[in-house]
């Protein structure tokens, strides 16, 4: 559904000569912060380029394991390989289709840097669970809102509870501009370097 204001307001942002960049991509950004409750909000060109640049700003290298859910887009994988790193598949709970709390624990290394938590269906992944084990295993914790923009678990916005959130724009997705992604953090310091 496109209203009218929204095809206004792209025709205006196709009328100037910034289409990428500008004064609409400011207030798009603005905006988010405001609707998602977060400090940073940080427009990129898709939500793989959102997980990448995430891990990248998290300092995620060559040879670190990052957990990820087996039920998810294979970005989550494609974001931790451009990186160098392994994606360390982990299964998930049938009951709600969220990382199992066990199997992470059984998959935790040395060399595990992160788990990247993927917000199914509109509902968040039990995420003050996850945010406990990474803490308590000096890890960092990325939500993947690709599906799950806005929700919300214990009165907290999903893409707060970790460290970093992303969120895709797609056409096909809840929120759209056509194409786009999004990251979200409270932190001055991962903003800067996204």
């Amino acid at each position: 559904w496109i209203s009218k204001d929204d095809k206004k307001i792209v025709n205006k942002a196709l009328s100037q000569s910034m289409l990428t960049l500008g004064p609409q991509l400011e207030k798009f950004e603005s905006d988010f912060c405001k609707y998602s409750n977060s400090k940073y909000a940080i427009a990129v060109s898709n939500c793989t380029a959102a997980l990448h640049l995430s891990l990248m700003a998290l300092g995620i290298k060559k040879n670190d394991e990052v957990i990820i859910p087996d039920l998810t887009f294979v970005a989550d994988a494609n974001a931790i390989l451009a990186c160098n790193a392994k994606p360390v598949i982990t299964d998930i709970n049938k009951e709600n289709f969220f990382l199992s709390i066990s199997n992470i624990k059984k998959n935790i290394t040395k060399k595990t840097k992160a788990i990247i938590a993927v917000n199914l269906f509109g509902h968040p992944a039990q995420l003050h669970e996850l945010k406990k084990i990474a803490e308590d295993n000096d890890l960092v914790l990325i939500e993947d809102n690709a599906q799950a923009p806005l929700a919300r678990e214990d009165g907290t916005y999903t893409g707060l509870i970790g460290d970093i959130g992303v969120f895709s724009l797609n056409y096909h997705k809840h929120m759209h501009t056509g194409e786009g992604g999004i990251c979200t953090t409270n932190s001055d310091e991962l903003a800067f370097k996204i």
